[in-house]
Formats: structure tokens, C-alpha cells, sequence
């Protein structure tokens, strides 16, 4: 599939990689500790009304289908199917890293039940969905940001330009940068909840992407004869 780069430029990005990382961890770290207050913080409500200040059926509309993909089953039927649609044409490893995206969602429900941050109230509500769990992170961003982020990088490493490429690029790019707003407008999430779910999701995705590149490289080494 993927084209591998040099190993000097693998360092490089492995160097890059690690100070996004903890820059990630960090502002994780805060995100996490703003979430604990007992009350919204005045930046979190200020945000979601500025959002919400326009207010129409269409943009509602608009907003729910951004937000629809991350809805059970049609997230997990999305994740499988693809998984399976790769399966199919004999890429077996992009087939279980595509359902290993999954994993990001468990670990977004395990920060939920630790953090128990509660959703917005009810007056800044403007989907009829009443989502019972909690808050804190974004379930929605973190699987948005590790699933399509994924598969925009197999797009962009192993087809060769072309229209149908850069209409997959720009679809998972989309997704990805519109589904925040989307989840503040619709009342469903505070923003400091977006920001800790991209920054968790795209966290998994540069683990998941770094275990693909390694397990390329080793199935391609040449095996030693003694």
C-alpha cells in the first residue's frame, strides 16, 4: 500500500510525532481537570452560545448530518464495512488497523465513566436526541479524528493523485473539522469536550499509524538464511 520514507525522515517524524504528542498529553491533562469542576466554566457556556446564536432548520439539518456517522450502528457499520471492503480486495493489514480505530472509542467511554462530566443542559438544546452518558470527552471527535483521519492517511500514502483521491481527502478532512461545531451547536457537548476528544482521538491515530508503519517494515524485511 503505502510508499515507506527514509529512515532520516522517519526520525524526524518520530521526533515530531513525540513533542505533538506530549503537547497533546498536556492540554489533555487540562482539559481533563477544567471537566472536573462542579460547574461549566464561563468560556465553555460563551463559546456554545456564540455557536448557537444562529439558529435555523437548515443549520440544525446541517448539523445533525455532520454528527449522524457517529451514531450506533451506523459507526460501527461504517468501521466494518470498510474493514471488510478492504478484506475483500486482499489488505488484510488495512482491514484490522481499520477495525483497530475502533479503540479509540473504548477509550473515550473509559475517560466518560472517570471523568463524569454531565451534558449541557437542557436549554442549549437543539437536537431532539437525549443522550443519557456523559460528557466528557467527545466520543463523536475521537472516533471522527482516529477513523477517517486513518483513512485519509491511506489515501494520501498509497493512491496516486487523482479526482477520486481528493474527494476522499476532502470528505475525512471535512468530517473531521466540522464535527466539532457540530456537537457544541447541537447541545450535545461543551467545547472543552471537542477539543479533548480530537486531542485523544488523534493521539490514538499517530499510535495506530506508527504500529501499521512498523508492522510494514517488518513484513518486508528480507528473512536471513544461516
Amino acid at each position: 500500500m503505502p510508499a515507506y520514507r527514509p529512515p532520516k525522515e522517519r526520525e524526524r517524524d518520530l521526533l515530531l510525532t513525540g513533542l505533538g504528542l506530549g503537547a497533546s498529553a498536556t492540554t489533555l491533562m487540562l482539559l481533563t481537570l477544567v471537566a472536573l469542576r462542579p460547574t461549566p466554566n464561563r468560556v465553555d457556556v460563551a463559546l456554545t452560545r456564540l455557536l448557537q446564536r444562529r439558529h435555523s432548520r437548515r443549520v440544525r439539518r446541517a448539523m445533525a448530518l455532520i454528527s449522524l456517522p457517529g451514531f450506533a450502528p451506523l459507526e460501527h457499520a461504517l468501521t466494518v464495512g470498510t474493514a471488510l471492503n478492504f478484506w475483500s480486495f486482499g489488505y488484510r493489514r488495512e482491514a484490522l488497523f481499520t477495525l483497530l480505530t475502533m479503540g479509540a472509542g473504548a477509550m473515550t467511554g473509559v475517560v466518560k465513566i472517570a471523568v463524569g462530566r454531565p451534558r449541557p443542559d437542557l436549554s442549549l438544546r437543539r437536537s431532539s436526541v437525549l443522550l443519557r452518558d456523559n460528557s466528557f470527552p467527545s466520543g463523536h471527535c475521537a472516533h471522527y479524528t482516529a477513523f477517517y483521519g486513518y483513512l485519509f492517511y491511506l489515501a494520501r500514502r498509497s493512491m496516486a493523485p487523482s479526482p477520486l483521491r481528493s474527494a476522499i481527502l476532502a470528505l475525512c478532512a471535512g468530517l473531521i473539522v466540522l464535527v466539532p461545531p457540530s456537537r457544541v451547536y447541537l447541545g450535545h457537548h461543551w467545547t472543552s469536550d471537542v477539543v479533548a476528544g480530537n486531542l485523544l482521538g488523534l493521539t490514538y491515530l499517530f499510535a495506530l499509524i506508527e504500529a501499521y508503519e512498523q508492522l510494514a517494515v517488518t513484513q518486508r524485511a528480507p528473512s536471513t538464511v544461516s
